[in-house]
């Protein structure tokens, strides 16, 4: 456990997020299945944030 002082800036390595096998078995092969409405719903809601904190977050 580690607590983040109020205020502090953080980064989130979004690239390796979304390839982390603890949540994306074998991360680098393209497997449509992962986004099907059932394989969402099964896993944690942050595993996968293209977008960081929104949609318009990166324009």
């Amino acid at each position: 456990n580690y607590m983040i002082p109020k205020g502090s800036d953080i980064h989130i390595l979004i690239y390796d997020l979304h390839r982390d096998p603890k949540y994306w078995p074998n991360p680098d092969k393209f497997d449509p299945e992962r986004f099907h409405p059932e394989a969402v719903r099964k896993r944690h809601r942050f595993s996968y944030i293209p977008f960081s904190a929104g949609p318009r977050n990166c324009i």
